[in-house]
């Protein structure tokens, strides 16, 4: 936990400054934010709630599929026994990083759809975004968004060194993209999400938010009609309307919606049976 605060307070430090140097939007604050309390316990929820999430995945789906020997068979998986693991080590992490990135497109795209857009709207929500928006994901956004994708890649049976291998490289990559910097990787563009790229999914209009759902890799979207990035102009309103400004009523807003849904649906019914 020591060495987690530590990481979290370079990280403040270096985006803070660089947002001082080469701001995308130079009239947000730099350091403290107007969402950095509840960011920072978005943090501490991840860091503390989340960590064996994966296994508990691995270990549910070996109990479908292998009900007599579950334990062996998500013993195996954890320890990378499969096919995956015979591979390079390297070759092993570019795969991952792929497959990751591929999954998480598609059901990033999902999350933008009307039934799941209540979970994912609290990580849009941000109107100072920065850096640490990265960590603002409703716990059922985060349990299928990453930890559930980084489970059924694991699957395969990746040695678990070349997840440990990618995880600096995916808490990094996922800050910057957040971070309030007017890098574009010029001729890189359409190789690497930048700063830039990710801000313009934040974009307030919905119009413009449904677009660049990639994490790492804008070719997906270059490729499936979502890429959105014009030249010689940024992104400067981010934001969800209607999405409460706290910690406690975002964890709590989403079921609202549904409940509010069920109401309105009910008395459709209701009125459509009485004609």
């Amino acid at each position: 936990m020591l060495m987690a605060l530590i990481n979290l307070a370079v990280l403040l430090l270096a985006f803070g400054g660089l947002a001082r140097v080469c701001p995308c939007n130079p009239g947000q604050p730099s350091f403290i934010g107007r969402d950095l309390a509840d960011n920072t316990l978005y943090w501490a929820m991840g860091t503390l709630l989340y960590g064996d999430a994966v296994a508990l995945y691995i270990h549910a789906g070996a109990g479908l599929f292998a009900p007599h020997d579950a334990s062996s068979v998500a013993k195996a998986i954890l320890g990378g026994y499969g096919a995956a693991a015979r591979l390079p080590l390297l070759v092993q992490v570019l795969l991952i990083i792929v497959a990751i990135d591929f999954v998480q497109y598609w059901v990033h795209r999902l999350f933008h759809r009307e039934a799941l857009w209540p979970f994912h709207a609290i990580h849009h929500s941000p109107v100072d975004l920065d850096w640490t928006a990265t960590y603002r994901n409703h716990p059922v956004n985060f349990l299928i968004y990453s930890t559930g994708v980084i489970a059924l890649v694991r699957l395969a049976g990746f040695s678990p060194a070349a997840f440990l291998i990618i995880a600096p490289f995916n808490m990094v990559f996922g800050t910057v993209v957040h971070a309030n910097l007017n890098w574009t990787y010029g001729p890189f563009r359409y190789v690497l999400a930048s700063p830039v790229y990710h801000r313009w999914h934040h974009a307030i209009d919905p119009a413009v938010r449904d677009h660049n759902f990639a994490p790492t890799f804008p070719i997906w979207d270059l490729m499936f009609g979502t890429y959105y990035m014009p030249r010689g102009a940024l992104p400067q309103e981010y934001g969800v309307e209607g999405v409460p400004p706290h910690f406690l009523a975002q964890m709590v807003y989403p079921f609202r919606v549904y409940a509010e849904r069920f109401g309105a649906w009910r008395k459709a019914s209701a009125r459509a049976a009485a004609a």
